[in-house]
Formats: structure tokens, sequence, C-alpha cells
């Protein structure tokens, strides 16, 4: 007696293709590609069939034969001012999260802080991917607009008329600073800026000078800088030899490079300068004392910037959005008193 036949493929010896599901379902491979992807021009009961069959099967379509039929490559491209620094960690995981959800890549840029860098990645991504995020960016309105006009763009950390956006609502976060350095005393404020094309850096200033105006504090800005814990470093010199009892970073990682200087001169933080940074990124125990710092958070950043441009992408034509995330300081061990200014 003949045995029946089985299955085109078994998944254990080998991947099933889309030929075994075509044979499998009793349809053309057109049919099946149609049928896997859009759906369209293809009977409904022949969609759920061929879609039963290739999960019985295990069968996954490639993004690449998927992308010949959808005119997509299945892709989001995410472009970063620095892939080193801890901020951006979180936000890119919820990224991928959220691409992984709807079945699709990421591709990862890093600009290095420079913006023709981040031009010409950006560029590139505009023929490898469906979308594009654009994590503080650097580049000027036209050039971010010229993008826009050939791909959907989100912008993170960054607002720009006509374009949807993930941004920090700053000001919660650094009033808070100003007002918890005022309450410890301190009439003389530093302010370590980023750099000189960050637009979330300009908000960081304009939050301090307005709170600074409100209680009575002498701000002083130096910068722009660059946002790394060797930026922290070489200025840290400058900052004790200025007289200044408090210091507010740009981000964390300065404040970090600025406490390790201070150790190394055996200079006491908090005793005798004060410092606060900002993103709260640094894992617990990295910095001695404790830093202060404020808060705002990255993952939720990054996720609402994956919604934005998901619903980008599903609608062209929608109005652009503006999703905020709220910041708040987290007062710890490395801001005290105000004491004597030192000799």
């Amino acid at each position: 007696m003949a045995s029946q036949p089985g299955p085109p493929s078994s998944p254990a010896s080998k991947a099933a293709t889309i030929k075994d599901v075509a044979a499998a379902a009793g349809v053309s491979i057109a049919t099946v590609s149609r049928a896997l992807n859009s759906g369209e021009r293809v009977l409904p009961e022949t969609v759920a069939r061929v879609r039963e069959v290739a999960r019985e099967l295990g069968y996954t379509p490639s993004r690449t034969a998927r992308g010949l039929v959808t005119g997509r490559s299945a892709n989001f491209g995410v472009i970063l001012p620095d892939v080193t620094n801890p901020f951006f960690a979180p936000l890119l995981a919820a990224v991928e999260s959220a691409a992984q959800t709807h079945d699709l890549g990421v591709l990862i840029g890093d600009s290095r802080e420079d913006p023709a860098a981040e031009l010409r990645i950006a560029q590139r991504m505009t023929s490898q991917a469906d979308g594009l995020v654009l994590v503080s960016s650097r580049l000027p309105d036209s050039e971010i607009l010229a993008l826009a006009a050939r791909v959907p763009v989100v912008l993170a950390n960054r607002r720009l008329d006509g374009l949807d956006s993930a941004v920090i609502d700053v000001a919660p976060g650094f009033t808070g600073a100003v007002e918890h350095l005022a309450a410890l005393g301190h009439t003389r404020v530093l302010y370590l800026a980023g750099p000189a094309g960050s637009w979330s850096g300009q908000a960081k200033e304009r939050a301090l000078h307005d709170a600074a105006r409100t209680h009575a504090v002498q701000l002083t800005t130096w910068g722009p800088h660059r946002p790394t814990f060797d930026g922290g470093r070489q200025v840290a010199d400058e900052v004790l030899a200025s007289g200044h009892g408090a210091v507010i970073c740009y981000d964390d990682l300065m404040a970090l490079g600025l406490q390790s200087r201070c150790a190394e001169r055996g200079v006491d933080v908090p005793g005798e300068l004060s410092v606060v940074g900002c993103d709260d990124a640094l894992p617990e125990g990295m910095a001695r004392p404790a830093l202060t710092t404020i808060e705002g958070r990255s993952d939720e950043l990054g996720r609402l910037a994956a919604q934005l441009l998901l619903a980008r992408m599903s609608d062209p034509e929608a109005e652009p959005r503006t999703e905020t995330v709220p910041s708040r300081l987290v007062p710890r061990a490395s801001t005290g008193p105000a004491t004597r200014p030192r000799p």
C-alpha cells in the first residue's frame, strides 16, 4: 500500500519555502506572496488557507521578498548623536521592541555629534528604510524637511513645525534643580552647556534662566562642550578655579567626568562643590557620591517616537503630533548646603 505524501518539508530538517506553501495550499507562488503580504487580489478564503498552511509549516517570508511585493523595506532607521551615551540605550531598546512587534527591522546610525555625518547617514537610509527616527538631531531645519519629503520622519528630543515629534519637557526638572540649589543656600550657579546645535540644550538654558530670575540666583553659562565624560573632565579645573559652589551639567556623563576630576584633586562633593546632572542614565553606583540628576525617561521617549512613526507610515496625511515626556529632579548625595567660596 502506497504511503500518503507528507508535508513538502519538515521544519526539523529544512526550513519551509514559499514553494512548499504554494504546493501544500494548491495555489501559485504569486498567490502565496500576495496572500501573506497585502492580501489584495486574492479571495478571503484563499488568504485564510494560505496563511494557515504557512503557519503549520512554520514558513516566514523573507523581508527582501516581501519588499518586492509591498515596495517597502520593512525597516526603521534610527540615527543617534552618540551610540555610546547610556541615555540612548533605553530609547533604542524601546524602538526595537516596537519594531519587532510589527515584524520590522531597525537600522542604526551614529553621527558622533557631526551634522555632516548625520546627513550622509540619513540620506543613505532614505533608500533603505520606510521611515526615520532622528534622535537629538543636529541638522538644520531645511535638511530635516528635505528628508521628510522622501520618507516619514519623526523627531525625538527636538521639535519642528510640520513634523511628528516626541520630546522631553525639561522645564520642570531644570526649574526643580535651581529651586533645590537655592533652598540649599546657593546664590551663584554655573551651567555647563552641551553641543551648540542641541534643541534640547536651548530648552534647558531657557528653563534655567527663567528659574534663576525667579529665585534670585546668579546663573552663568559656559559652553558649548562635548556631552561626554571627557568633556566634563576637561572643564573641571576651570570650574574649580571659578569659585562657584554649584554646577548643573548638560548631561550625566559630563557630571560624572567633573566628579571624577574633583576626586583626583581632593575636592569634596558636595562639601565644596554641588553637582547636578541630567538624564538619570547612569547605573546605580557608577557615580560617587550618588548623582543628583534630572530624570527624563528615554525609554518612554523611544516608545512614543516609534508609535508616531508607525502611525505616520500608516496615515501619511494625518496632522503632525507632538508627544511629551515629563522631567523631574531626583535629589541624591552630590548636592549639599552652600559653603564659603574657595580661595
